[in-house]
């Protein structure tokens, strides 16, 4: 009773959220394709080598541990668990077709991250703008886009996706959504605070991840509706 009071049948899911993804692609795909042109210079006047320079001039004992933690909770590992955990959670509500895209969403996510790392091949950030090598030595090679940030902000769209459009209570929707599009963000963030990352790999996975929810939404949408 408690399930069919709180959820809604897709049919009401707000369309102009699908506008809202495809737009923050957009924006972001020409900021992060400017910023990608620079870096790829090399230079140090370059914005990614400027704001690598500001992050490790604004470190306190207190923020290492914070970003190091949020950092390491988009780790793999942890990634896969809490996946699993939520297409747990959505089969036990009987809920297969979400059950099955998220997995598709995450899946084709990872995949497009390491591919394009794979085709780009573009170095990570300098060792000594590392936070903690001790931790952070065994990171891959390459830097661009930011495969955490992609994983944390696809798997958060598709799940503020689903909250819209499915609880009735919008207040409680709206907050819980706001918290884990944050949280999504903060990942990104760590991820250039502890110097894995510069700030266009970060944009670029931001990017990345709301074009490909966007489209493959546009899939479930027309399967689905």
């Amino acid at each position: 009773m408690l399930y069919k009071s709180t959820y809604v049948e897709h049919k009401k899911d707000p369309i102009c959220y699908l506008f809202i993804i495809a737009l923050l692609g957009i924006i972001c795909s020409g900021f992060f394709a400017i910023k990608m042109r620079d870096s790829f210079q090399a230079q140090g006047g370059s914005i990614d080598i400027q704001v690598a320079n500001a992050v490790n001039g604004i470190r306190t004992e207190a923020f290492n541990k914070l970003f190091i933690f949020i950092s390491r909770s988009g780790d793999t590992f942890i990634a896969i668990i809490i996946t699993l955990i939520i297409i747990g959670f959505f089969y036990y509500k009987r809920m297969i077709k979400e059950a099955a895209f998220y997995s598709i969403n995450m899946l084709g996510t990872a995949l497009v991250s390491q591919g394009l790392k794979m085709f780009i091949k573009r170095p990570r950030p300098k060792i000594e703008w590392l936070v903690d090598i001790s931790k952070y030595t065994h990171v891959g090679k390459y830097s661009f886009p930011s495969g955490h940030t992609m994983i944390a902000m696809s798997g958060a769209l598709v799940l503020i996706y689903f909250i819209l459009s499915m609880v009735k209570n919008k207040v409680l929707s709206i907050i819980t959504s706001i918290l884990i599009f944050v949280y999504a963000l903060l990942i990104g963030i760590s991820r250039i605070y502890v110097g894995v990352h510069y700030l266009s790999d970060v944009l670029a996975g931001c990017a990345l991840s709301a074009i490909w929810v966007f489209l493959i939404l546009l899939i479930y949408r027309k399967l689905f509706s």
